[in-house]
């Protein structure tokens, strides 16, 4: 009959030997990463009933929250002109997402030059995370960005580290960019679809280089500039992820969706906006419509994405968003 001290004895080693094997086997079956969380700055909500569609699109793709723009009546599909019914158009972003501020974060816009500082404090007062600017925008370009009218409202941007995203004709607004960047170096500037520059990557760099605080967003709109834009990228892809790699924390995902149209299609439209814009970062292949030489029409094609490693994919998804949003997410 086995004593107690060697009763006791096997017992430890059993209990050793038990502890030593889960140790081995965390080691050898690691868990999963957490995943990455995914904010797609760029989304125009121009009603207000697609708050709910948009909640459902973005559980679908996987999209954790959206950067939602106030819009004016021409973006919004609602005719007019220049930055005409903006102001409403910021009461419906406000008033849409009150109650959805986690998943849905409000950016409003502003006339730079007629807007005062104390309508953007009402503004933020009333839950306004950032600003989304569309007079780097020919349709909307009724002075220079650089215009001594703007000047008070860019230091305020400035001054206050709001977010803004800026809509930036690079081909004929460069030099007034230029002059902006020069006079507020503090601002917390996105430069929307690659900064103009989808066609022309060497003009993208150009900037990034001389304002290291310059940020770009990788939106994709409507068919026809992303059907460009994604050729253009596709046969610029080493170039394209060369400058992923050398400045993996200045590039953020984005769709530029807009949400006008809840029928069916328009829900399929959606579904491939998100798809293409992701893909372009995430895979090897996607889809989104393609243009041809031979062809009177855009057909659905396939596209060779960037498959961008973890390291880069992260922070282009997310990370790089969440910084930039900053007080936004707490």
């Amino acid at each position: 009959m086995r004593s107690r001290a060697d009763r006791g004895a096997r017992f430890r080693s059993i209990a050793w030997g038990a502890a030593l094997a889960a140790v081995l086997g965390c080691r050898s079956s690691p868990a999963p990463p957490a995943r990455q969380e995914v904010i797609d700055i760029h989304v125009h909500l121009t009603e207000a009933n697609a708050v709910a569609p948009l909640l459902a699109h973005m559980a679908k793709h996987h999209i954790d929250r959206a950067v939602v723009l106030a819009s004016p009546d021409l973006t919004s599909g609602r005719g007019g002109s220049g930055l005409s019914g903006y102001r409403a158009g910021n009461e419906l972003v406000l008033d849409a997402t009150a109650a959805h501020r986690g998943k849905l974060i409000p950016f409003v816009t502003l006339d730079l030059g007629h807007d005062d500082l104390a309508y953007l404090a009402e503004l933020r007062s009333r839950g306004a995370c950032g600003v989304k600017l569309y007079q780097g925008h020919n349709l909307f370009h009724e002075r220079p960005l650089d215009d001594p009218s703007h000047q008070a409202m860019w230091q305020a941007l400035a001054d206050q580290a709001i977010p803004v995203l800026l809509h930036a004709n690079t081909v004929r607004y460069r030099s007034e960019l230029e002059a902006v960047l020069r006079a507020f170096p503090d601002l917390r500037l996105v430069c929307a679809h690659l900064c103009g520059s989808r066609t022309d990557l060497a003009r993208m760099e150009s900037l990034m280089e001389a304002f290291p605080r310059l940020l770009v967003d990788t939106s994709h709109g409507s068919a026809g500039p992303a059907t460009e834009g994604f050729a253009s990228l596709e046969r610029d892809r080493a170039q394209l992820l060369r400058l992923f790699s050398r400045w993996p924390e200045r590039f953020l995902f984005g769709t530029d969706l807009v949400t006008s149209g809840l029928d069916p299609m328009s829900m399929e439209l959606w579904d491939l906006q998100a798809e293409s814009n992701m893909g372009l970062l995430k895979e090897d292949k996607f889809r989104f419509f393609r243009q041809t030489a031979d062809q009177s029409a855009r057909t659905i094609g396939t596209y060779q994405g960037l498959h961008l490693p973890p390291e880069l994919l992260g922070p282009a998804l997310g990370q790089n968003a969440a910084r930039w949003l900053g007080a936004c997410l707490r």
